[in-house]
């Protein structure tokens, strides 16, 4: 590996690939419901939702019991996606899963196809290389953007961003914006909402 504050697009990939952590996302439920709280204030439940770095599938889970049931979740780890099909068997069957890094699949989903695209702790490590998908991301999204990510925090796989400025550059208009102080592992999350 090089120098780590100079990590690779690939081994940042790598990386995600063989430490998704399943076990320890599985339990955070305090955060899928300080999420749907948003989400239920935007979305009708047949909306299409796209979840990206969706890893256990915690979040879609928690919508999908909650009556959104057009789900689709992008995750790079083939670990959490096996963890996800056994946890959560329903949500499998019903639930369009991809299998894929971000960057290999995001130019294939149709333009403005779906009512909600969210991330939690994702686009933060988003390789410098691969800043090209934030307008991507804003590109799919036909209706509203969440995104919720630490962007104070830096290491080797963690990028500093201000996503406000990014995703109005790609013509989003910010509605919201809280700091996520209320769950204590998210104190250095800031929750955005944009739309389109």
């Amino acid at each position: 590996m090089s120098n780590d504050s100079e990590k690779t697009l690939k081994e940042i990939h790598d990386y995600w690939k063989s430490h998704s952590s399943p076990d320890y996302y599985m339990d955070k439920i305090d955060r899928s419901e300080f999420l749907i709280n948003y989400i239920n204030k935007y979305i009708e439940q047949n909306g299409k939702i796209l979840e990206i770095g969706c890893n256990v599938g915690r979040n879609l889970n928690y919508l999908y019991k909650n009556n959104f049931n057009n789900l689709t979740g992008i995750e790079i780890s083939e670990e959490a996606i096996r963890s996800l099909k056994k946890t959560y068997p329903l949500l499998a069957k019903n639930t369009n899963i991809i299998h894929s890094p971000v960057e290999d699949i995001i130019k294939e989903l149709p333009t403005k196809h779906f009512e909600l695209v969210f991330t939690m702790a994702v686009l933060e490590h988003i390789h410098p290389e691969s800043e090209w998908v934030f307008e991507d991301i804003a590109r799919i999204t036909g209706g509203y953007l969440i995104t919720i990510e630490a962007e104070k925090a830096k290491n080797w796989r963690i990028f500093p961003r201000e996503y406000k400025e990014i995703f109005e550059r790609f013509g989003l208009k910010q509605l919201e914006e809280t700091r996520c102080d209320s769950i204590a592992d998210l104190r250095a999350y800031t929750l955005r909402v944009f739309k389109k």
